[in-house]
């Protein structure tokens, strides 16, 4: 494409969104039987998006039917219904003329990034700390026939939070408001329902660890 149009890599493909529904599409419709490489393209996006659906949702459930078993595990299926059109009607804003302003928000927020790292941040220190590398030791053993070995205990219960931990004050140290591409800044209130996204997001993850 940059050769195509006489440009620089860098200003033909750009991170976040745009580089999957904008320069991808692009690319492919230069390439010599376009559609049936644009067929292949959509539908791995259907199967990659619908296979993250699954995941998500069914661990939603999951906690929630575990947390109010007594009430919800002979209604499970209603649940799962509920969950899926709460969801859906969640995400319809994200498809009008502006929803790609509150995509960015959403995605840098509570999608990727430094919510992920908080997310395994309270996972690991969840199995290494409070349930034990002991008896998380013995699970994989009892799994794979043998235990893992002292490097990974090492990794779980010292490296791995400490090394989150930095990347995390860092992140602050290094903190920006998000963008949309290079132009368009996004107003306080964006940036602080951002924020709030985050600290939900966070604050659920915790207690839920």
């Amino acid at each position: 494409m940059a050769h195509l149009q006489h440009k620089t890599v860098q200003e033909v493909a750009t991170s976040g969104p745009g580089l999957v529904f904008l320069a991808y599409p692009e690319l492919v419709l230069s390439l010599p039987a376009s559609y049936i490489w644009a067929m292949l393209f959509f539908a791995m996006l259907l199967v990659l998006g619908i296979d993250t659906a699954f995941c998500s949702v069914e661990s939603l459930i999951t906690g929630l039917v575990d947390n109010w078993h007594k009430k919800l595990l002979s209604h499970r299926k209603q649940v799962v219904v509920a969950v899926c059109l709460v969801c859906f009607l969640s995400g319809l804003p994200m498809v009008t003329n502006g929803g790609v302003y509150l995509f960015q928000i959403v995605d840098f927020y509570a999608a990727s990034g430094m919510s992920l790292l908080w997310i395994c941040f309270f996972e690991t220190i969840a199995i290494s700390w409070f349930y034990g590398i002991e008896s998380f030791s013995q699970n994989i053993e009892e799994m794979i026939g043998t235990k893992p070995n002292l490097f990974w205990c090492f990794c779980w219960k010292i490296f791995a939070p400490i090394i989150m931990v930095g990347i995390f004050v860092y992140y602050i140290y290094s903190y920006s408001a998000v963008t949309y591409g290079e132009d368009y800044a996004y107003p306080k209130w964006a940036e602080v329902i951002g924020l709030l996204i985050a600290c939900l997001l966070y604050t659920s993850d915790a207690a839920d660890e």
